[in-house]
């Protein structure tokens, strides 16, 4: 039973409403045309492979070499920022999914920078992010959430930060957030076996089954994808 209740949880879990979103502002941006889309720190290919079902072509870019192998193998374009820097490509649309929130802020703003001179004028960019949750710090490698606004300040047209400024301005012109269902996170019985294991994942099941059947009223906003357009200043 307990094993039942955890493959239960986890596969409700696993249901993925994020991507659409993210090929619905793809679809939004081309209306049908052809363009160049990069997708930035592409990882093993789920944007990638999500367009390429939607008949989109998409070029992810990804610092790992190994991995950039195996899209490679699995038919994705695919290049390591050393080897795309020299394609000389401007990109009608550029993807962040899940990237920007592995930066410090300072080298968050580096990195934005320079992709964001690949854009062409009036391009754009789709940002997917997590927002701060208690499940946000199980990514070991996660460093910061950012929020809509504080994009929308640094690469702005005011003057609302001090001290960061991006290169470009970007405005934005389209929202979603991502909700989750709630969740007990911090208990012993989920990370060690106890009594009450089956009682704790149980209850997280009664509120994953709660979420979905409420069309995601009961839960919370865990995340958001962003699409932003390119400005000349």
């Amino acid at each position: 039973m307990l094993e039942n209740l955890k493959v239960a949880y986890r596969r409700i879990l696993a249901l993925d409403a994020e991507t659409p979103r993210v090929i619905a502002f793809v679809r939004h941006v081309s209306a049908g045309r052809p363009m160049i889309v990069l997708d930035v720190g592409c990882g093993y290919g789920r944007t990638l492979k999500a367009l390429k079902s939607a008949g989109i072509d998409g070029i992810g870019v990804e610092i790992n070499p190994d991995i950039v192998a195996a899209n490679r193998a699995a038919g994705l374009s695919c290049f390591t920022p050393r080897d795309f820097s020299s394609q000389n490509i401007q990109a009608d649309l550029i993807i962040m999914s899940h990237v920007i929130e592995h930066f410090s802020p300072d080298n968050l703003l580096k990195f934005m920078n320079e992709y964001l001179d690949l854009l062409k004028p009036e391009g754009h960019l789709l940002i997917a992010t997590p927002l701060l949750t208690s499940r946000f710090f199980d990514d070991f490698d996660h460093v910061k959430p950012y929020q809509p606004l504080g994009l929308s300040m640094v690469f702005g047209a005011g003057q609302a930060q001090v001290q960061y400024y991006g290169n470009h301005r970007l405005e934005l012109i389209d929202l979603w957030f991502r909700r989750s269902p709630l969740a007990i996170n911090f208990a012993r019985g989920l990370y060690v076996r106890s009594w009450a294991t089956p009682f704790l994942r149980l209850l997280n099941l009664v509120c994953v089954l709660a979420f979905h059947v409420s069309f995601g009223f009961i839960g919370r906003a865990s995340g958001w994808v962003g699409l932003f357009q390119r400005r000349i200043r």
